[in-house]
C-alpha cells in the first residue's frame, strides 16, 4: 500500500480563497460549512488543472444551496517528494477516492466512490496541519477492506 502525507491549509471563506495566490495550484480540497457553530463536511474534491476553476464551478452550481460560512482547505501531497507530474496526478486521483470512501457517511455532496474503492486506489493517508474533521490517518487493513 502506498503511503502519502497530505498537508491541509487553514480553512478560508470560499469567497476569499478564490483570490488567493494558490488558486493556480493543483491538489485536493475539502469544503465545509459552519452554520450556527456546527461544522458540516460538504465535499472532498481534486483538481489536476487548478483550484480556481473547480471552486468557481462549485460556487456557480451548488454552494449557494447551503446557508452559513462555506470554508475551503487546500490539500497538498508533501510526501512522497520529487515525483513526476503524472505520478502526482495519479496520487491526487487515488487520494480523492480514498478520502471520499472513508468519509462517505459524513459528506453531504459528493457520492462517487462511496460503495467501493478498488485496491488500485488504496492509500495509507496521513493528514497534517488543519485537518478539520478528517482523521489524522486513513488506513484499512486488508481484513477491514474485504470484511474478513
Amino acid at each position: 500500500m502506498r503511503k502519502i502525507i497530505i498537508e491541509w491549509s487553514y480553512p478560508m471563506d470560499i469567497n476569499n480563497i478564490i483570490y488567493d495566490e494558490r488558486m493556480s495550484d493543483v491538489g485536493l480540497y475539502y469544503i465545509t460549512r459552519n452554520f450556527g457553530g456546527n461544522i458540516t463536511n460538504l465535499y472532498i474534491g481534486k483538481t489536476t488543472y487548478n483550484f480556481r476553476s473547480r471552486l468557481e464551478a462549485h460556487m456557480n452550481h451548488w454552494i449557494g444551496d447551503h446557508r452559513g460560512i462555506i470554508q475551503v482547505r487546500l490539500g497538498y501531497i508533501v510526501y512522497p517528494q520529487n515525483i513526476t507530474r503524472q505520478y502526482r496526478k495519479e496520487l491526487i486521483d487515488s487520494a480523492e477516492k480514498t478520502l471520499i470512501y472513508f468519509m462517505r457517511n459524513n459528506l453531504k455532496r459528493n457520492k462517487q466512490c462511496t460503495k467501493d474503492c478498488y485496491p488500485q486506489y488504496w492509500l495509507d493517508i496521513h493528514n497534517t496541519r488543519y485537518i478539520g474533521n478528517l482523521p489524522p490517518r486513513l488506513y484499512f487493513t486488508h481484513k477491514e477492506w474485504y470484511g474478513w
